[in-house]
């Protein structure tokens, strides 16, 4: 389940992630929302990525991880979720954590 945090991460971190996230070429959308999973004793930021096709995903991990510890202090880091276009949830699109990217527009709103 993915939604607003309640405490949002410093304005610093979301930066250093943002920039990591936009020099991935390949990403086309991010946002860093709370996610809650079923079992877990507390929701946490995640950082929720868009991608053309599942056969990028891992090279565009591989990329986006190198990114993130060069952008991040030593022993910190952030889960990753990556989907691909097709599949990426729209409940992950929280307007106050986006990242980068336009959100797609809906089918009906094209023309």
């Amino acid at each position: 389940m993915f939604g607003a945090p309640a405490n949002p991460m410093p304005e610093q971190r979301a930066l250093a992630l943002s920039s990591a996230v936009a020099s991935v070429t390949r990403i086309l959308e991010a946002y860093i929302p709370q996610c809650y999973v079923t079992g877990d004793k507390e929701a946490r930021q995640v950082l929720v990525v868009r991608v053309n096709t599942k056969d990028e995903i891992p090279s565009i991990m591989q990329e986006l991880m190198a990114k993130l510890k060069a952008a991040l202090p030593p022993g910190d880091f952030i889960d990753i979720l990556p989907y691909p276009s097709n599949g990426f949830p729209q409940a992950a699109r929280v307007g106050s954590c986006h990242l980068l990217g336009s959100p797609p527009k809906p089918w009906w709103k094209v023309f």
